[in-house]
């Protein structure tokens, strides 16, 4: 049993072996990195700008005994 275990591990340690960095990513793993931040940057800017325009709309003041019973208007 314990040789199976290490052929396991060994060929494991092989496989981890054999992967090389150079310390730079390739053109492609740019480009969606570069997409990643522009969804995160241009989502939140989307986000934002919702809050602010909701924000600036004409609504009527609710008071905290009135929050949750719109119904009753």
């Amino acid at each position: 049993m314990l040789s199976g275990l290490n052929e396991y591990t060994g060929l494991y340690r092989s496989f981890l072996a054999e992967v090389e960095y150079n310390g730079e990513l390739s053109a492609i793993a740019y480009i969606i990195l570069a997409c990643a931040i522009f969804i995160m940057i241009g989502g939140l800017g989307w986000c934002f700008y919702r809050a602010i325009m909701a924000g600036g709309q004409e609504a009527p003041e609710q008071h905290p005994d009135e929050v949750g019973d719109e119904s009753k208007q």
